[in-house]
């Protein structure tokens, strides 16, 4: 009997983790999904601006032409960029210093445990964005100041909008 006064008998057996393998590996998957659209990890360090450029590219796609977001990607000590992504979206238009102090405290967060050394590689994202803009001058001014402030190191920052894209600052 569980705490809510079902009766399952699940909770008192023995795991077996074969078993609940087989039972895994056993079930129906759908190949479709909220994630198929997700490109394929980079296999190589983001060495250079091109590089960086082609990985934040990749990541935000079609949203190129949407609403004003910031998307930061975290590079470990290497080069590698790890696997957690942090879009940001329904952004103000103008960088807000506590945002930006919340965001760098995950961020730095983030970096501490799974790539100590390692920095951030931040996109500006808008529709008519992609290169220097009010919007992208004060949150790139922004997220310099407080990563500064914290002793993160910002890879680069890049400017992406529908038909163009470029690094402003890396």
């Amino acid at each position: 009997m569980t705490a809510h006064g079902y009766d399952d008998d699940w909770y008192d057996r023995q795991w077996d983790a074969h078993r609940a393998s087989r039972e895994w590996d056993a079930l129906e998957w759908e190949h479709g999904g909220p994630d198929d659209d997700l490109p394929e990890h980079p296999v190589g360090p983001v060495r250079t601006p091109d590089d960086a450029l082609a990985v934040l590219l990749a990541l935000v796609g079609a949203q190129r032409a949407g609403e004003p977001a910031l998307w930061f990607v975290m590079v470990d000590a290497q080069g590698y960029t790890l696997p957690t992504v942090l879009p940001i979206t329904d952004v103000p238009l103008h960088a807000d210093r506590e945002v930006v102090r919340r965001l760098l405290d995950v961020l730095g967060s983030v970096l501490a445990e799974d790539g100590p050394g390692g920095s951030v590689l931040v996109g500006l994202v808008r529709a008519a964005g992609g290169d220097r803009g009010a919007f992208e001058e004060s949150w790139t001014r922004s997220l310099r100041e407080g990563a500064d402030a914290i002793g993160m190191r910002l890879w680069g920052v890049a400017a992406i909008g529908q038909s163009r894209a470029r690094m402003l600052e890396w």
